[in-house]
């Protein structure tokens, strides 16, 4: 039938009508039949990071290659030391401007910058002399030169007598001042040591183990409290602050365990302590049932009492006597 025209036509149209179906199943292969999907020709995105290893520095994320973290780790290294001698110099530099601010003829009778002569008249050429400079200048020169030359020897040595008395003075009011202020500080530190014991003693009383974690900041608010009663014209006692601080912990705790359901409370116990509350209420509902066994138990009838018969049981009793006397 395939050799007659019709039969050679629905032979065609069935090939038409298979191509088309295909065509429809597989649009690429049937538009491009030798040409392969593009999602299989698309090379695959590179990472710009692969190889590297992440850093943070100052919070910013920064990946780096291992020659560029070698190179530095060399740079960290050889800057280093001159981070440190930049900060010597730093300390140096606040040292001497503290001399000079306080005690300025250390730096001008040091030999590093040229004798005292040299260093003064650098400051006298300084176009920084200002009237009151000169001024000053001019009265030291009158009391320690012109005063002096007009002064009989007697007159002269009264005058040295005097200075070095008023030089002595102030030496020794220096010696008292510095006695008094390591005395000062003395007597801060015991009272310090003195608080902290105190301090120490109270968290103890507490039951606040003092090698626990929490008991620095315990301490730290305790001293927090008397602080504040100090300020406010009230003397609080450490036992006190002690109470208050732990009052206001447990006053806390409550109000967020309150928000919390069952589960979430024990995950804030934790484990252990969720186990001590576990075991606490098995004890008290062991105690509770013993308490109800207790109760019903029925007392024994005592040995000496006698049982009180009804009439009908007294009248099988008899009839039980008669049948055995028989």
């Amino acid at each position: 039938m395939a050799d007659t025209p019709v039969g050679q036509a629905a032979v065609d149209a069935a090939k038409n009508i298979s191509k088309a179906v295909d065509a429809k199943a597989n649009p690429v292969k049937a538009s491009e039949p030798n040409k392969a999907p593009e999602s299989a020709q698309a090379p695959a995105p590179v990472d710009p990071n692969a190889g590297k290893e992440k850093y943070v520095v100052d919070g910013q994320e920064r990946w780096l290659s291992p020659e560029q973290a070698k190179a530095y780790v060399q740079k960290g290294l050889a800057f280093e030391p001159k981070m440190d001698q930049l900060g010597r110099l730093q300390n140096e530099t606040a040292a001497f401007l503290e001399t000079l601010a306080n005690d300025p003829a250390k730096v001008i009778y040091n030999e590093r910058f040229g004798t005292p002569e040299v260093v003064l008249e650098k400051i006298l050429n300084s176009t920084k002399v200002s009237e009151a400079i000169k001024e000053k200048l001019g009265q030291w020169y009158y009391k320690n030169v012109v005063e002096p030359a007009g002064m009989s020897p007697e007159q002269k040595q009264a005058a040295e007598w005097k200075a070095k008395a008023e030089e002595y003075e102030r030496m020794k009011a220096a010696q008292e001042e510095e006695h008094l202020t390591r005395e000062n500080e003395r007597k801060v530190q015991e009272a310090l040591q003195t608080i902290k014991a105190q301090i120490s003693e109270a968290m103890a009383e507490a039951g606040v183990p003092l090698d626990s974690k929490i008991a620095p900041q315990l301490a730290k608010r305790v001293a927090q409290v008397m602080q504040l009663g100090y300020v406010t014209g009230k003397v609080v006692t450490p036992k006190e602050a002690m109470a208050k601080v732990r009052n206001e912990i447990l006053e806390t705790q409550k109000a967020y365990y309150d928000i919390l359901d069952e589960d979430k409370l024990v995950e804030q116990l934790g484990k252990e302590n969720a186990e001590k509350v576990r075991k606490y209420y098995l004890k008290a509902v062991k105690a509770t049932e013993g308490k109800k066994e207790k109760k019903n138990i029925t007392p024994s009838a005592k040995r000496d009492e006698r049982k009180t018969m009804t009439p009908d049981e007294f009248r099988e009793y008899l009839s039980e006597l008669k049948q055995k006397g028989k």
